[in-house]
């Protein structure tokens, strides 16, 4: 499937992005189709994870447009933006130093469910987050986002601390999203080989997208 084609669940359209007097994306287009899994590529540094918090509403561009499945959502709060099935799983622990593990995932779906696919949370249930470890932080977060059900998830860099067998299911539950139709954004330092060759890439240098097109095309050249 080329890159320009398909429905958008979002996309960035000539995004620069400022933080004080400095330029972090510098007139960045970024595609995210239904159906597709996509990957921001770069080194730290390059603007991968301010363009996850871009399309997620916690940063707002000083010039370019955000849209969602077609409508324009630049002006739009971060909540209001999760109304419409953007959910982002920031590198940082996204959890919440109150609740325990069944709270957290209860504030997106029944806890079992999430068990079902990370049997790994249940004997962590009635504990609170803050208690677990970092890789396990990550496995809460990365489960309640999957219990949302997004039409769009973001994920940056999902897979650090979590177990190997983790890794191989978290995979596996992505791909089967986006065959189901929806779009799962992720960030990486290098595309990975567990990458479908269709997956959509977007290079990232210094704030500038470098290269666009299929993880099977950037394989070849």
């Amino acid at each position: 499937m080329s890159a320009a084609t398909g429905a958008l669940a979002a996309d960035l359209r000539g995004v620069r992005v400022r933080h004080g007097r400095v330029e972090l994306l510098h007139g960045v287009d970024v595609r995210c189709p239904r159906g597709r899994i996509g990957f921001l590529v770069g080194r730290n540094g390059s603007g991968r994870s301010t363009v996850l918090a871009t399309l997620a509403g916690l940063v707002r561009p000083h010039q370019g447009r955000v849209l969602v499945a077609g409508r324009d959502v630049t002006s739009l709060a971060a909540h209001r933006r999760a109304a419409l099935g953007v959910v982002l799983v920031p590198a940082r622990r996204a959890v919440f130093a109150t609740l325990t593990v069944a709270e957290t995932l209860g504030l997106s779906g029944p806890p079992e469910r999430a068990a079902d696919r990370f049997p790994e949370l249940t004997p962590l249930f009635g504990r609170r987050c803050t208690e677990l470890s970092g890789g396990q932080q990550q496995l809460i977060a990365l489960a309640r986002a999957l219990l949302a059900d997004p039409a769009l998830l973001l994920l940056d860099e999902p897979e650090r601390g979590l177990a190997p067998g983790v890794v191989a299911r978290l995979r596996r539950l992505l791909t089967d999203r986006a065959l189901a139709g929806h779009a799962v954004l992720l960030t990486a330092r290098t595309l990975p080989p567990w990458a479908p060759d269709d997956a959509l890439v977007h290079v990232l240098e210094r704030g500038r997208l470098v290269w666009l097109g299929e993880a099977g095309e950037l394989r070849r050249s």
